[in-house]
């Protein structure tokens, strides 16, 4: 290519560069598509001038170094692809040889096999030009192709069998590559680029893995020596340390040891920080650094394992965490991978290092290494050597962890600051389980470790810091003895009296006993412990190992029955291990070895006082031993062993305490009251003195617990004899004044098992003195309030109420009330508020509840009783949850059959003569007649029968007829009471009125008003079935009952109405509006005032209450036209300030205005209504017109709350909503569906409430006249009074009706009427919009009738073509457009030009509609531009041209079709076919959405360009003017019609404009927010590359 050639197709003009230049710029544009068009232009230019395209990138690249990746990326690519296309033309080809360089480095680095033996040919080319490279970015990208060329090497050699030349070796490019080396060694090694540095040192690790020998010798000492400080310099370490491992591992496999040997210092030293940074094992370049460090350190370990065993020696010394971890790391990484080099002496070095960190390590983070480290060892004999066993000492140290809440106990407070937590967070949990999986694993699978661990184990059994790791020991014991008595080995028994360190039998039978009660903790401690009990019972007790053999497997196999899970029955696994222990005891036969098992279990008891379970046990068993053992003095001892060593403020201490002297009390009860006594003596007895505490905190729980349970187990003809000289005498002090729960449940307890140890059946005839002060002791108790009581302390002290319920003499009657209110305030909230969990407990409570009033009831035989008990129950029986209702109506029935029960067998006749107040109590049991639940329903009619009986029996009872028959009347009762069960709820419904009757007949008339005004409340039951019953009931005393009821009529309808509110059955709600009904037939005037005084909005009943009256034939004719006379001729709202501006009045209106609105609306929402609708519908429709206008910028109506509800807020009524509503239900009434379906879709009905409702009932109006043309005039004689009425509003109404009804008039007399009403009303200013529109609708009417009133109506119009109001103006140009289709030519075409005039401004207005109007008034004066105004109206044309362009594709619809509409008229006058074929295409028609407005305006340019070449720069400068437009849609069309004009311009016309600065204006678009105009600069720019 010649040089002329060249710098022709280099040049390039300022325009181009501009371009270029900005579309560079906007290539990480931060939108897709925006970027997409950017990248779509690049190319397009480039594709034309390649070489102008690609000098500005790489001038762009160059000058802007610090750009972003992404965006360097896609200029790239776009430079890519314009080299790609045009290769040929490129006259620099400086980019190409980048890319084909880096192609180059990376196909060799992937396919080596093939390449390599042809790699010396690119090296000739390369090596040469690595001097000359300047630019750091070419460096990087030569420097990875020769580290790729050097790792293929490699690959090749070592796969030399699948390669083609055989012949090669490592060192066979060494000569080529050395050179390569020193410069970058010494050039590119410097670079200020962080990025050429780290691909250069990599490059020479791979580079030295193929240098010869010698050349890698000579330079060794000084890469490396030149790499160490990189280590601090640079920010990515990894290509650095790949680099030092490469070398290393050469060095070493080279044995070229003299100079790395005196670096090496320095070399682990700059590693060693390096490891001690903890790896996020989720970022591979994280753990890959990591192991390439650990592999730094391997080689080194090849080479060098001295210096490296005694480098980690003084490193572990440091005692910073993160410095241990790291030697750790490496120590383990070289026992794995270096064995053989370290041998027997290092290796003892190692454990040397490594033992005092056993223990004076503190730090979990680096005991978890440590452990790791353990592992490790123990695969490769570490533990076998002298001073190895540490290693397990320190494993079971870490398994031996544990927290309270892993023993039962809850957790500690947690402190509020917590230490953060990050990655050298490790857990106490973390480290325990890798402790537990260690130990498990070198006794399991690592080999010969049984020589070490047998019988060490032991060892750890009973010493109280390995309780945490018993069940892992258990486990690890077992397996060990299991395997030795398979294989009867030798070592098998051991002999424990020479074994001096290991632990005696006793005390590892009391040791594993204990820990047995608790066989589910962490590592199945149950099932572990029975598995080595069994496998070193015979070494135990010979005599124990056949019985533990058949019995330990079962209880093995029960805890795998009976997993850990809420059924898993702890007591029930007690006494089985209690039992295992009677029997090991009976088996051993031998009271000495009792004894000593005793002392064992007893001298343990300090293991246990952080694990109050397992210490409550070891007690229960003590005693256990105690019971089965007969030295006296050593059960004196153990009891006082037992006493001093409780920790009284544990309740599972003091229960185990208890149980276990229970237990010694059957064998030695004499001697534990002479123990306790004296305790209660020593250290309860109250104290005088400025210390006044009586004994140890809890103590109390403790002694009490322990007399209950004595008294439990031991002999009742001791017990009748000693209980209240020296069991309560002692202790009554003390139980007098307890408050907290825990020793209230202590007291409770005690008194509970003595009054069942002292029942009748057990000690007969015996009297109980002091049973009432315990009584009132165990209400004190209960009614203390929380926290000095529980839930726990209420079932109890309930309990043992009962219990001593049963002594008499009777309950006083003050005691009774005391404890019966306190328990049924138990009964409704416990019930009500119990977990899942305490539902037994709940259930139990119920039934004690139960029990105490039924024995109340026995003591206290009476209507009175009956009754209170009932009330008492009564809130639970109208409970939401159905468990309450059941039991509430159950105890009731409970109660009623035996109150029969009672007042049947007494020997006296019943005091009183009839059921007082019965119809109180029936109130509360009618609603669960109907109850959701059949038990409920057939318990409460039973209970019904059963108080109409006791009413009867009362009243007939005698002595002589003790048994009274019942009467026949409730005898239905009976089947009604198996039948109410069914599900067919009508049938219930039925059997409920058939009820209601049979308490109407036995009910005298005092009865029933109360009966009556207590039922109400059964309305607003939480159950709908209850509320149907309920109403059923009341229907049918109303109905049988109701003459009688006059004087209550206003008490009824508030209770009716107040009742409904919480009615939620639609069946109880209509029987409820019957009955408010029928009041409303006798009294109409009086129930629609209380209706209306109702506040609205109004509520569901009231709503409901207006529809079951208008329902009724003979009531709705009078209530409708009551409700319209309100509404048009009463005042409807008065004038007020307006709250926004004080000197403006709004309406305010009346509220009997909003209730007749608002009561016109539901009545219409009956579809019975919809005759009486029809028959008045022009009276309906014009007066919800006229509302319409009255509610329109009203003030909302505020509905003040009631006075007894202070915290109530007035409710805002706003009348317009409650219009619409009543609007829209009018038209669903008179079924004209279709109409208000039109309206909806249109909108109609929500414009009401605005500013334009005028609008609105036009719409509507319209949608009338068409269905109901024949109503017209009907309407306009309803309305016509209106057009003068006093409130503006309904004129405003009356006017915009016949606006719109002159579109639909037939009648030429109606026409007249309608006309002339509207030009009077045109003087009106609030009128004269609406008239404006109504008169040019005469063009509906037909041309006749246009032309007959077009004088006229002309006039007025054009008066107002110019009101300063745009809205006016608006619609005087739409009433032209449509006058001007249809009237003659002469009228226009005088002032055809003044109109242009005042049409141009409103092109550019923000309302659409305006735009849309001036565009279709501009259009259709085309019909006057061929006359006498052509000329004018043709410049006119040329000069709204570019408007009306640019509008063709606004965002408006409306306005895009009024533009097609409009250049399709216009195309006519532009005096060209061409123009004429343009604007006809079928796109341009109206409702056509096909155009393709990007093809639109390169047809229009083109066609600009061939026919009006003298206009185009005034085209092209105003289309520019709308750059600056507020619309992004008109900016973006601006660009692309500006682009196609100069794109599609030819090269000798290009003189007619300035592409300068149209080009920059265009480019500046670039920098707009909205990415659509950016994206249309973009491609408009693209058709630019010709400039």
């Amino acid at each position: 290519m010649s040089a002329a050639l060249a710098n022709k197709k280099l040049q390039r003009s300022p325009v181009i560069e501009n371009i270029v230049n900005a579309l560079l710029f906007s290539a990480n544009d931060n939108d897709e598509t925006v970027r997409k068009s950017v990248i779509s232009s690049i190319y397009d230019i480039g594709f034309r001038q390649p070489n102008t395209v690609l000098a500005l990138a790489c001038d762009y690249l160059n000058k802007n170094q610090k750009i972003d990746l992404v965006h360097r990326v896609t200029i790239l690519k776009s430079m890519h692809q314009i080299l790609g296309e045009k290769r040929d033309e490129i006259v620099d080809s400086l980019c190409l040889d980048l890319i084909k360089m880096s192609t180059i480095g990376d196909f060799i680095g992937s396919n080596p096999v093939p390449t390599v033996p042809r790699i010396r040919d690119v090296l000739s080319r390369v090596l040469p030009v690595l001097a000359s490279i300047k630019h750091d970015n070419i460096k990087w990208v030569f420097a990875s192709a020769l580290g790729n060329f050097a790792d293929a090497i490699v690959a090749y050699v070592s796969n030399i069998d699948a390669g083609s030349d055989k012949s090669l070796t490592l060192y066979t490019f060494s000569s080529e590559f050395y050179p390569a080396l020193e410069l970058m060694f010494s050039k590119w090694l410097s670079s200020s680029q962080d990025k050429v540095r780290l691909v250069t040192i990599q490059s020479i690790g791979s580079i030295c893995s193929i240098l010869a020998v010698e050349q890698l010798d000579a330079q060794a000492n000084r890469i490396i020596t030149g790499l160490l400080p990189m280590f601090k310099k640079e920010k990515d370490v990894l290509p650095v340390c790949q680099a030092l491992a490469h070398i290393l591992e050469v060095c070493v496999k080279n044995d070229l040891k003299v100079q790395i040997e005196l670096l090496l210092p320095s070399i682990m030293m700059t590693l060693h920080p390096l490891v001690c940074i903890i790896p996020d094992f989720n970022n591979p370049a994280s753990s890959k650094l990591f192991n390439e460090v650990l592999h730094c350190f391997e080689i080194i370990g090849r080479g060098f394992p001295d210096q490296l065993v005694s480098f980690l020696s003084q490193r572990l010394e440091i005692k910073d965490p993160r410095s241990r971890a790291g030697s750790l790391s490496i120590i383990k990484h070289a026992i794995s991978r270096l064995d053989a080099e370290l041998g027997e002496e290092r290796k003892m070095m190692i454990l040397s290092a490594i033992k005092p960190l056993i223990g004076t390590e503190t730090s979990l983070f680096v005991k978890k290494y440590l452990a790791q480290v353990v592992v490790s060892m123990a695969s490769n004999g570490y533990i076998h050597l002298e001073g190895g066993l540490c290693l397990v000492e320190f494993v079971i140290k870490g398994s031996s962890y544990f927290v309270d809440t892993e023993i039962g106990k809850p957790a500690p407070p947690q402190d509020k600051k917590k230490e953060p937590v990050n990655e050298m967070t490790v857990t106490e949990y973390e480290f325990r389980k890798i402790c537990d999986d260690i130990l498990n694993l070198i006794t399991t699978t690592v080999p010969n470790m049984e020589t070490v661990l047998w019988p060490y184990l032991f060892e750890f059994i009973t010493p109280i810091e390995y309780s945490g790791a018993c069940a892992i020991l258990a486990k690890c014991v077992g397996f060990l003895a299991w395997n030795r008595r398979e294989q009867e080995a030798d070592d098998y028994y051991i002999d424990f009296d020479k074994e001096v360190n290991l632990p005696k039998p006793t005390q590892i039978i009391a040791r594993y006993f204990v820990l047995l009660t608790a066989p589910h903790r962490r590592n199945e401690q149950g099932t572990r412990i029975l598995e080595a009990m069994r496998a070193i019972g015979p070494i135990l007790h010979p005599s124990i190992c056949d019985m533990w053999d058949v019995t330990l497997p079962k209880l093995a196999q029960f805890l795998v029955d009976h997993p850990d899970n809420e059924q898993f029955n702890k007591n029930q696994w007690e006494e089985l291990v209690l039992r295992l222990l009677s029997e090991t005891i009976k088996n051993a036969a031998d009271d000495e070895w009792t004894v000593a098992l005793g002392t064992c279990t007893s001298d343990q008891i300090d293991h246990y006082k952080r694990d109050p379970i397992l210490k409550r046990s070891l007690y229960k068993q003590l005693g256990l031993v105690m019971q089965k053992c007969s030295h006296k003095e050593f059960v004196k001892t153990k009891i006082e062993a037992m006493f001093n060593s409780v920790d009284y403020t544990s309740a599972l201490e003091n229960e185990g305490c208890a149980v276990g002297l229970g237990y010694c009390a059957a064998s030695h009860f004499d001697i534990l009251l002479e123990k306790i006594g004296l305790f209660i003596k020593n250290n309860m007895a109250k104290k005088t003195g400025f210390f006044k505490k009586s004994g140890p905190k809890g103590i109390k729980n403790c002694v009490l617990l322990s007399l209950a349970y004595a008294a439990t187990y031991s002999q009742p003809v001791l017990l009748s004899t000693r209980v209240e000289v020296h069991m309560l005498t002692p202790i009554r002090p003390s139980i007098s004044i307890l408050k907290k729960p825990l020793k209230k449940l202590s007291a409770i307890k005690m008194i509970d098992c003595i009054g069942r140890a002292l029942h009748h059946d057990k000690v007969p005839n015996f009297v109980f003195k002091q049973r009432d002060e315990l009584f009132k002791l165990l209400v004190q108790y209960m009614a203390t309030p929380p926290p000095s009581v529980n839930y726990q302390v209420k079932i109890e002290g309930i309990s043992a109420c009962s219990t001593l319920a049963k002594l008499q003499p009777t309950l006083p009657l003050d005691l009774e009330g005391q404890i019966v209110t306190l328990l049924l305030q138990f009964y409704g909230a416990q019930a009500a508020s119990a977990p899942a969990d305490d539902s037994a407990d709940v259930n139990n409570m119920v039934s004690q509840i139960n029990t105490f009033f039924s024995t109340i009831l026995y003591t206290q035989t009476s209507i009175v009783c009956l009754n209170r008990l009932v009330q008492y129950l009564d809130p639970l029986t109208r409970a939401k949850e159905a468990h309450l209702r059941e039991r509430s109506i159950g105890c009731i029935l409970y109660l009623v059959k035996k109150f029969i029960e009672y007042s049947t067998d007494a020997e006296q006749i019943p005091a009183e003569k009839k059921f007082e107040h019965i119809g109180t109590s029936l109130s509360v049991i009618i609603p669960r007649c109907a109850d959701p639940e059949p038990t409920v329903r057939k318990n409460a009619v039973e209970t019904i029968q059963l108080m109409l009986y006791i009413d009867y029996m009362l009243k007939n009872v005698s002595y002589e007829n003790r048994r009274v028959k019942p009467v026949d009347t409730i005898h239905p009762l009976t089947q009604i009471k198996e039948s109410i069960t069914t599900t067919d709820v009508n049938e219930q419904f039925t059997l409920v009125f058939e009820i209601s009757g049979i308490i109407s007949k036995m009910l005298v008339i005092e009865e029933i008003p109360t009966f009556l005004e207590s039922s109400l409340k059964g309305l607003q039951d939480v159950h709908t079935f209850s509320t149907n019953g309920t109403c059923i009931m009341i229907n049918g005393l109303i109905k049988n009952r109701g003459g009688e009821l006059l004087d209550y009529v206003p008490m009824l309808v508030k209770g009716l109405l107040s009742s409904m509110e919480g009615i939620t059955s639609d069946t109880t709600m209509n029987g409820t509006l019957v009955s408010l009904r029928s009041l409303a037939t006798h009294h109409l005037i009086s129930v629609l005032t209380v209706l209306l005084d109702f506040p609205m909005p109004h509520s569901t009943h009231v709503i409901k209450s207006l529809q079951i009256i208008a329902k009724d034939k003979n009531l709705v004719v009078p209530t409708i036209t009551h409700l319209m006379d309100l509404l048009n001729n009463k005042p409807i709202y008065e004038d007020k300030p307006d709250p926004k501006d004080k000197k403006k009045t709004v309406p305010s209106p009346y509220l009997i205005a909003l209730a007749a609105t608002c009561s016109i609306g539901e009545i219409l929402q009956l579809e019975e209504f919809s005759d009486i609708a029809g028959v008045y519908y022009c009276q309906l429709f014009s007066t919800l017109a006229l509302r319409a206008g009255t509610t329109n910028n009203s003030l909302p109506g505020f509905i003040e709350p009631p006075a007894n509800n202070p915290k109530a807020k007035r409710v805002e009524i706003i009348p317009s909503q409650q219009m619409v509503t009543s609007f829209k239900q009018f038209f669903k009434c008179t079924k004209d569906l279709e109409i208000l379906e039109a309206l909806e879709t249109k909108g109609s009905m929500t414009s009401l409430e605005g500013p334009t409702y005028h609008i609105a009932i036009q719409e509507i109006t319209a949608q009338f006249a068409q269905a109901h043309p024949d109503l017209l005039r009907g309407v306009f004689d309803y309305l016509i009074p209106y057009q003068r009425a006093n409130y503006v509003p309904q004129r405003i109404i009356a006017l915009s009706v016949f606006s719109e009804m002159i579109n639909h008039c037939k009648d030429k007399e109606l026409l007249q009427r309608l006309i002339n009403t509207l030009l009077n009303s045109l003087v009106e200013p609030a009128l004269k919009l609406i008239s404006l529109k109504g008169l040019s609708n005469v063009v509906s009417a037909g041309e006749e009738a246009t032309n007959r009133y077009a004088p006229t109506v002309i006039d007025a119009i054009s008066s107002a073509i110019d009101d300063a109001d745009e809205v006016m103006a608006m619609e005087a140009m739409l009433g032209l457009s449509r006058i001007f289709a249809l009237v003659d030519e002469a009228r226009v075409a005088p002032i055809l030009v003044n109109i242009c005039n005042r049409i141009k401004p409103a092109f550019e207005k923000p309302n659409n509609e305006i735009r849309a109007a001036a565009f279709t008034l501009f259009g259709s004066l085309w019909r006057f531009g061929s006359g006498m105004a052509s000329d004018s109206f043709y410049e006119q044309i040329h000069y709204n041209l570019p408007s009306i362009v640019m509008h063709l594709n606004d965002e408006a619809p409306v306005v895009r079709a009024a533009c097609k509409t409009t250049l399709r008229q216009l195309s006519q006058l532009l005096r060209t076919e061409d123009a004429v074929l343009l604007f006809n295409r079928k796109c341009f028609d109206a409702n056509d959405a096909t155009l393709d407005y990007d093809v639109f305006l390169d047809d229009l340019s083109k066609l600009f360009i061939a026919m009006y070449m003298d206009r185009i720069n005034f085209f092209v400068m105003t289309v520019i003017e709308y750059f600056k437009s507020n619309w992004t849609q008109l900016r973006s069309n601006a660009a692309t019609l500006t682009g196609f004009i100069l794109g599609n311009m030819p090269e000798e016309k290009k003189t007619a404009v300035n592409p300068s600065i149209i080009t920059k204006a265009v480019v500046s678009l670039l920098n707009e927010k909205s990415p659509l105009v950016r994206k249309r600069a973009a491609d408009a720019l693209s058709l630019l590359h010709t400039y």
